[in-house]
């Protein structure tokens, strides 16, 4: 049956050309769409890294010159970051709250822009840079290489850092990374690596960059000046059978003691409102790029489907005539539909160079998912079952038409 499928093709080899010149472009034009579609569905189900579930922010500031309840510094006994410890020990006595953490820079979604070279020998990398106590880990669940948070807490001391995989990978080209030292901002400036870490993400919508953690200890919170409190991240993770109207119960409940020296509490926000801040660009991006596809999408299919549908339907007379000769009605949808598979096969074999090339080239994005093997068999494959689907949608209907045809109607055309 094959064979005689390619002798079909082959005796109608000149209009077949042009249906061949068509499923090629075709099928590039929507290798490019779905390739982006895949890329961003990737990148959108990646782990994170972290979890924000249950989790929020409080916002501090600290009282200027002037304003009522200022207290002068003459008349304090303590400095700003001594009434942040103290407010920090209160937030975390408090019923609902399963851990605080104190972090500058470093909250997720905050889009972060602190980072220092680490040398491994001489070879030095920019690497990003967080700054968090040690309940940073339990607040958004990070987790050391082996899926561990204890092991992260466990190992965090003002001596050494967190480095990420990805940051280990980097600096010690595959080789564990765990117990050795890295310059730190020189390379004389050694410092020990306790731990290895999962790597995080800034969003959905970015790839990991390599990053380490240094640790935000009491003695350097004690030395936080009053211009430092408002950039200073306090970060709660709440019971989860405790989330109910979170943000304003603590508020009635704790902004009068949480009134220490000049510091008060200013506001209480979920980490989820912040997401949507963030990410918020990205999606109204992707919303425009995905109904511009989408009516690319349409018309691809209008014109693949329309195109075999005509075809089918101008060799009526034929499939007519081969039902009245004996062929099955069966056997006749199986050569019309593999006849339209057979010459997609034949398209996208010079399909698969030229998309290869455009991706070798790097003409499609590569920001955020490097162009591999698995990427582009991925967008080759599923590209050739939409093209499938969309040419068995175009021929199925008029085949079943003709198959149905009498044989004395058959001979009638012929």
């Amino acid at each position: 049956m094959i064979k005689h499928i390619f002798k079909l093709i082959w005796n109608q080899r000149k209009s077949n050309i042009w249906l061949l010149t068509e499923l090629l472009l075709v099928s590039v034009c929507l290798w490019y769409v779905v390739d982006f579609m895949y890329v961003q569905l990737r990148m959108y189900t990646a782990p994170l890294g972290f979890n924000i579930e249950h989790t929020y922010r409080l916002d501090l500031s600290e009282r200027i010159s002037g304003s009522n309840g200022y207290i002068s510094p003459e008349k304090k006994t303590t400095t700003s970051g001594e009434d942040l410890l103290f407010i920090l020990e209160r937030i975390r006595k408090y019923p609902a709250v399963e851990a605080a953490s104190i972090s500058h820079s470093s909250q997720p979604y905050c889009g972060t822009d602190q980072n220092a070279q680490l040398y491994s020998d001489t070879t030095g990398t920019t690497v990003q840079r967080y700054y968090v106590s040690e309940g940073f880990f339990d607040v958004f669940r990070i987790k050391s290489k082996r899926g561990n948070t204890h092991e992260l807490k466990e190992a965090f001391n003002a001596q050494s850092i967190i480095l990420s995989t990805d940051a280990e990978r980097e600096l010690f080209k595959g080789k564990s990374a765990l117990g050795k030292t890295v310059g730190y901002n020189n390379p004389e400036n050694k410092i020990k690596i306790s731990a290895i870490s999962a790597p995080v993400r800034w969003t959905e919508f970015q790839k990991s960059n390599p990053c380490f953690y240094t640790f935000f200890s009491n003695a350097d919170m004690a030395k936080i000046s009053p211009e430092e409190v408002q950039a200073i991240e306090v970060s709660v993770r709440v019971k989860p059978d405790m989330d109910t109207d979170f943000a304003e119960t603590f508020i009635k409940d704790m902004a009068s003691q949480l009134v220490t020296g000049n510091i008060y509490l200013l506001d209480v926000r979920p980490v989820s409102y912040m997401r949507e801040e963030a990410v918020q660009l990205y999606f109204n991006n992707i919303k425009t790029r995905a109904i511009l596809l989408g009516f690319f999408l349409i018309n691809i299919f209008l014109g693949v489907t329309g195109t075999f549908w005509f075809r089918s339907q101008h060799r009526r007379n034929e499939m007519g005539l081969r039902v009245a000769v004996g062929s099955t009605r069966s056997g006749l949808k199986f050569v019309l539909i593999g006849e339209g598979l057979i010459l997609l096969t034949l398209a996208i074999i010079p399909a698969i160079v030229i998309c290869f090339n455009i991706g070798f080239s790097e003409v499609i994005d590569t920001s955020w998912m490097d162009f591999t093997l698995a990427r582009f068999w991925t967008g080759i494959g599923i590209t050739y079952c939409l093209m499938a689907l969309m040419i068995i949608a175009g021929i199925w209907y008029p085949a079943h038409q003709i198959a149905a045809i009498e044989p004395a109607e058959a001979l009638h055309y012929e």
